[in-house]
């Protein structure tokens, strides 16, 4: 398992990508669309639709380790969910903190 992104809720997304652009060097990938969907420098997912801070942490694996992580949430009585995307399958649960986790499977 290894981090894919970082997704991030921002104040004023433009400035926030020119800002990841300026300081570190990312790039934009592709146009941004409606705020509630990523915008991503880098491996940086920006939205612009909620307060400011962690959006989520996404942490990439097979199916094999996706579902060995359903597993232990179902046995130890975690609520997830499931969500399809474009190119990957999710499962979200919270953190005890309540930090949003993203277990990501690659389907492209």
């Amino acid at each position: 398992m290894r981090i894919d992104h970082v997704s991030l809720n921002v104040s004023d997304r433009d400035r926030s990508i020119g800002f990841y652009e300026d300081v570190l060097g990312l790039r934009l990938r592709g146009t941004p669309g409606p705020v509630d969907e990523p915008a991503f420098v880098g491996s940086l997912g920006l939205f612009a639709d909620r307060a400011p801070g962690v959006r989520h942490v996404a942490l990439a694996t097979d199916a094999a380790g996706q579902r060995a992580v359903r597993e232990r949430l179902d046995r130890l009585g975690i609520a997830w969910r499931a969500e399809r995307h474009r190119d990957h399958d999710s499962i979200y649960f919270s953190d005890p903190d309540g930090l949003t986790l993203e277990v990501m499977v690659p389907t492209a």
